[in-house]
């Protein structure tokens, strides 16, 4: 089953992807932390729908190893081109913004570094150890890249010690060619596999985003395809073009597709789905850990 093929940017967004936009000054403290510690997050770098909702909520989702990505994924707002080396001094100031912002539960993605030998890993452990530093602890969710499938890159993140290991497999492994053209759908699927094996305590996370020429069997698929590398957590979201550089919206998932799609995931036996319009991999109500907290496991 197909889900739809009308792309125009012009087009008026459908009314379930209208809502209010916060004032400027309900985001005015996280802006101005960030701003302090000349931090980056994927919210701004990425063109975010829901990044006036989060700030203005005190969420945040700090981006590391710079702004500039050495990859091109034609959906991605995210500037690319050849980086700035990592900043040494980034680790601790991520942790001082999460300290002063409260958070207690911190994400944290990074651009993709194929220029770096271990593609960054050494810089996540590093913010990851700052934040563990912090009273009280914050549950630490990582989102990396894939690291080019280093096993060793892997291992570093997993050993500083984050509750929550992400990995976007973003898209239909049919559309990699067109869309990610530098990532690989298996390597993926393979990262999240090694993660589970590697550290038997970790929680594994993925997300897709919708709209951009995938059929509903295609998503289907790709669900299937992480459960059977015990992935357990998925959140699943609607592509909205950023800007003009980036592809055309293929189509509008209407909100009861997204809901049967989320109630397919749960029988394949996720542990948590989040499936929605504006639904994001790192959106604040997309907080699967407290499966784990709930249950008195965490």
């Amino acid at each position: 089953m197909a889900i739809s093929t009308r792309s125009r940017r012009t087009e008026r967004l459908p009314s379930w992807l209208r809502r209010r936009i916060p004032r400027l000054d309900e985001c005015s403290t996280v802006e101005t932390v960030v701003k302090r510690n000349n931090l980056h997050t994927v919210c701004r770098e990425a063109l975010c729908p829901n990044r006036a909702e989060c700030y203005s909520k005190g969420k945040v989702t700090f981006m590391i190893l710079g702004d500039v990505c050495t990859r091109s994924c034609r959906f991605c707002a995210v500037k690319k081109g050849a980086p700035s080396p990592p900043d040494e001094g980034e680790a601790r100031r991520v942790a001082e913004a999460a300290d002063t912002l409260a958070l207690k539960q911190v994400i944290v993605t990074s651009v993709t570094r194929d220029d770096l030998p271990d593609g960054g890993a050494s810089v996540f452990a590093a913010v990851v150890r700052e934040l563990k530093k912090l009273e009280p602890s914050p549950i630490v969710e990582v989102l990396v890249p894939d690291f080019m499938g280093d096993t060793g890159a892997l291992q570093a993140v997993l050993d500083s010690g984050p509750e929550i290991f992400s990995h976007n497999i973003e898209t239909a492994e049919r559309l990699y060619e067109r869309l990610r053209r530098n990532a690989d759908y298996h390597r993926s699927l393979e990262l999240l596999r090694k993660a589970k094996v590697l550290d038997k305590e970790v929680m594994t996370k993925s997300a897709m985003i919708l709209g951009m020429g995938e059929t509903y069997d295609e998503i289907i698929d790709v669900l299937r395809d992480l459960r059977e590398v015990d992935c357990d957590f998925v959140a699943i979201g609607q592509y909205l073009q950023p800007t003009s550089k980036q592809i055309p919206v293929a189509g509008y998932i209407h909100p009861d597709l997204f809901a049967e799609i989320e109630a397919r995931a749960y029988e394949m036996g996720f542990l948590e789905v989040s499936a929605g319009p504006l639904v994001r991999s790192s959106y604040m109500e997309n907080n699967p850990y407290h499966y784990r907290t709930e249950a008195g496991t965490g």
